[in-house]
């Protein structure tokens, strides 16, 4: 049998911690945001659906908020998701305020494509985030053994001083047993950074999340609650044994939820998810491929003026030129795009303000910081937050370690902003969707013309022009083959077709493209139909075209 000693701690603290507001102060609760969602669907109930689309591991409804009028279940759609990560509840704010905007400003989009949120798509792991200290909770609630010692999640951080963050403790001249990995960066002495060895530079301090060693492994903090990251848990880029990824791709009821969803709208022609990636200030990479040589990493060469435009988009609509971003591993943003060849913008919504008031400083300018952008939230953090993005440096008398210091960068502070802004950054985020929405590819039947050849047979011809701005289908689209191609076939005997395609394959149509057709038939006393199907409804409400073979057609 296994046994376990825990060690009891209590706050040690040298001066008295004070508890700070998290970023997301005043942000929805889990009560209020099924409220507010049901009083979107109750103010127009002709345009929105609320819908249950799975199930979360703790049994909280994963909920949708379909806008749009008429059939909206085959109509283009686009989705927009977040809430995965829950160190980012902005992104639920955002999205509740996009239904809003999306209905008050611009209900004629409405008219011809459907809409849809997953406001919170980690609802777990928002509600654990927002039930303790902030402790930078980032996933779901999956008990995971981290150290493999047979426990599971018996070491995780915690707040030791009482001040509500759970922070960094950092331990000048460590013994051999915690050996030095950082040292106090010259440029701005409250961050640490690792050393540049060929300048000189050694290791002075030991680097811990706040927490103790309460398993007697010698590890600090390594095994806590819900390592396991939505926004890991997908297919593309996964890395297998990572403890963040999950055991296996879509092992988290959430992200299973959400690709099944996808999995059956073939006729999602677009995506935006708020997250901490940001595939829209900064432009993915369109070079680089991974180990097969076959899929990109970040997005195909073919598929970089689209996003270019998008982005030009989005700057206009939101006047966003900063943000976060991390890498893409098994990310539904990137999944979205590099398996089922959706054209995706992934977002923080939000990137870093100027700071306000008198930036002059006194005295002889010191060093560059390591980390200019990290120096940059300090000062907007400091003028314009009253110092809420970073707990600094206070002395605590450790129970295992001796005096440390507990301090450092808040967990959330750099993507979630201030509850007062979020109503305007959200005029523009709805603006660019239905920006987007407008601007989508739309294909135009030019045709059919019937020239009698004699003997009975006749020649048509008919052609496709995509007359939108945006391009029929995304390059990744027609490589991996996710979606359908638009089909345009003569419902004819074989017998009676001459000459020509029993079927026509349209994968990609560039904006102000042409695809021309034309087939040789006999003719008959009865009048032959074609059918144009295109699974994303790119034609409007023209699915079939009726001839009559006598010169005409109707």
């Amino acid at each position: 049998m296994l046994s376990r000693v825990l060690l009891c701690t209590a706050p040690l603290l040298l001066g008295g911690a004070v508890a700070s507001a998290p970023p997301w102060d005043g942000y929805l609760d889990e009560e209020a945001y099924v409220s507010r969602l049901e009083a979107i669907r109750d103010e127009a109930p002709g345009k929105v659906r609320l819908e249950r689309y799975g199930t979360s591991r703790e049994g909280r409804p994963l909920l949708a908020v379909v806008l749009g009028e008429g059939e909206v279940d085959t109509r283009p759609t686009f989705l927009v998701a977040a809430g995965i990560d829950a160190l980012h509840p902005a992104g639920t704010e955002y999205s509740v305020r996009i239904a809003e905007r999306l209905l008050a400003d611009h209900p004629d989009v409405l008219d011809e494509v459907t809409i849809v949120l997953m406001p919170r798509a980690n609802p777990d792991g928002i509600a654990r985030l927002a039930s303790g200290p902030n402790d930078g909770h980032r996933g779901g609630v999956r008990v995971v053994d981290a150290d493999r010692d047979g426990f599971v999640d018996e070491d995780g951080p915690r707040d030791l001083d009482g001040d509500g963050v759970v922070a960094m403790m950092r331990l000048v001249d460590p013994p051999l047993a915690h050996p030095p990995t950082h040292l106090v960066d010259p440029g701005e002495p409250r961050m640490m950074k690792r050393p540049d060895v060929a300048a000189g530079e050694r290791p002075t301090h030991a680097m811990f999340v706040e927490g103790v060693d309460a398993d007697g492994d010698g590890l600090i903090a390594e095994d806590g609650h819900g390592e396991v990251r939505i926004d890991r848990n997908f297919l593309h880029l996964y890395v297998e044994h990572d403890l963040d990824s999950g055991p296996y791709q879509l092992s988290e009821p959430e992200a299973m939820a959400m690709a099944s969803w996808v999995l059956d709208r073939p006729n999602l022609v677009g995506a935006v998810v708020f997250g901490p990636h940001d595939w829209i200030v900064s432009i993915p990479d369109s070079k680089k491929r991974d180990i097969t040589g076959r899929t990109p990493v970040g997005i195909d060469g073919g598929d970089r003026g689209l996003q270019e435009t998008l982005a030009s988009k989005w700057k206009e609509h939101t006047g966003q030129v900063r943000s976060e971003d991390e890498e893409d591993r098994g990310g539904f943003h990137a999944w979205l795009y590099a398996h089922r060849g959706v054209p995706t913008v992934a977002t923080t919504g939000w990137g870093r303000p100027d700071p306000t008031g008198d930036e002059s400083g006194e005295g002889e300018p010191g060093p560059d910081p390591s980390d200019a952008e990290g120096a940059a939230w300090l000062a907007w953090s400091d003028s314009d937050r009253d110092g809420g993005g970073f707990v600094e440096w206070r002395v605590f008398e450790h129970p295992q370690l001796g005096p440390v210091e507990i301090g450092g960068p808040v967990p959330g502070f750099r993507i979630n902003p201030p509850i007062e802004e979020i109503d305007d950054l959200s005029v523009g985020h709805a603006a660019f969707i239905a920006d987007w929405a407008r601007s989508r590819p739309r294909v135009v039947v030019e045709g059919p013309e019937v020239e009698p050849l004699g003997g009975g047979l006749f020649r048509i011809r008919l052609a496709l022009v995509n007359e939108g701005p945006l391009p029929l289908r995304a390059e990744m689209s027609r490589i991996n083959r996710a979606i359908r191609p638009m089909l345009v076939r003569p419902d004819v005997p074989i017998e009676r077709l001459v000459q020509g395609s029993a079927f026509e394959s349209v994968d990609r149509l560039a904006p102000g493209a042409r695809r021309d057709m034309e087939w040789i038939v006999r003719g008959s006393d009865e009048p032959m139909t074609i059918l144009v199907d295109d699974p994303q409804g790119s034609t409007g409400d023209v699915k079939m075209i009726e001839v009559v073979l006598d010169g005409g057609a109707r």
